[in-house]
C-alpha cells in the first residue's frame, strides 16, 4: 500500500455497520404455539414408527440410486 492510499483510508475510514438490533418484543414473549404433550409411554412407539419410515426412505432411495447409476448414458 503506498503512501497516498495509506493517507486516504486514514483520512476515509470504512463505516462500520452494526449488528442486527434485537426488538425488545423478541426477548420477551415466548413461542406462540406450545410444545404437544406427549405421554413418556408413546414416546417409544413414535421413535420406532419414525425409524421404519426412515427405512423405508433409504430402501427407496437405494432402489432409485441402482436405477439411475445403471442407466447411465455410454458416452
Amino acid at each position: 500500500m503506498s503512501d497516498e492510499e495509506k493517507k486516504r483510508a486514514d483520512t476515509f475510514p470504512s463505516p462500520i455497520l452494526p449488528g442486527r438490533l434485537e426488538r425488545p418484543e423478541e426477548r420477551r414473549w415466548p413461542s406462540p404455539v406450545p410444545l404437544p404433550a406427549v405421554p413418556s409411554e408413546d414416546v417409544g412407539r413414535l421413535l420406532n414408527q419414525i425409524l421404519k419410515r426412515l427405512d423405508a426412505i433409504e430402501q427407496r432411495l437405494d432402489r432409485i440410486e441402482k436405477l439411475l447409476t445403471g442407466k447411465q448414458p455410454a458416452s
